[in-house]
């Protein structure tokens, strides 16, 4: 299997005094999760707030205990629209303050959300930044293998195993890291269905700049695939 690589070559913002931003912020709460409460805003009859998130686990208020009830806050709705709430991710170091219509979608893409453990499997639990990626494969999964350059051909052996099979391999170039996986899955006795994947260690916005040439050859048949990471 042959992998290459080739480059084709928030701030905060401001307006307002800061401690009253804060007082408007914390005013949006929610009393279960401390996540902020947007639009649409639902309140119980005597006025109290609850996320979308938690207002669907709870049977009551978690304020009052008096029943939920599906009752706008139109009031708090527009002043939600006139408030910059902070990155959830701010304990990781984002300094971004959004509106709410836009917060969701950078904290999906946010450089300071942690990353899960990229290896395939559910077995590793490990969540980090970034920049601690490399250090927990290089750590705590040392039987993966790094070959260096932008060309590199990795051999899948034990193909016949039966059930679902993984194999892994890193790809040192262009002073990055990719990962590189190949998955065999099984559906009934003879039948095999092979997947491959590849993943840029780094930012959806650094994988932009990548294309990938992903080549499958066995039993005299040979299958292409070019992607971004």
């Amino acid at each position: 299997n042959t992998s290459s690589s080739s480059s084709s070559s928030l701030s905060s913002a401001g307006g307002g005094d800061a401690g009253m931003s804060a007082d408007l912020t914390s005013l949006f709460e929610c009393p279960v999760c401390f996540d902020y409460v947007l639009p649409p805003i639902l309140q119980c009859s005597s006025g109290h707030l609850v996320c979308v998130s938690c207002r669907s686990k709870l049977t009551c208020c978690p304020t009052c205990r008096g029943p939920l009830a599906n009752i706008r806050n139109l009031a708090m709705e527009k002043v939600a629209s006139n408030v910059k709430f902070p990155c959830k991710h701010s304990g990781y170091g984002c300094t971004a303050s959004l509106v709410y219509t836009e917060k969701t979608e950078h904290e999906e893409t946010c450089e300071c959300r942690p990353y899960l453990c990229p290896c395939p499997g559910a077995s590793c639990k490990w969540q980090g930044p970034l920049d601690l990626v490399m250090q927990h494969l290089m750590m705590s999964h040392k039987s993966i293998t790094t070959l260096q350059g932008e060309d590199i051909v990795f051999l899948a052996t034990d193909i016949n195993l039966p059930g679902a099979v993984d194999w892994v391999m890193m790809q040192s170039c262009f002073g990055h890291h990719f990962m590189l996986v190949l998955e065999k899955q099984e559906k009934y006795d003879g039948h095999q269905q092979f997947f491959a994947i590849v993943q840029l260690i780094g930012s959806r916005k650094e994988a932009e700049n990548f294309v990938y040439r992903l080549e499958l050859n066995g039993n005299r048949r040979r299958l292409t695939w070019e992607a971004m990471p």
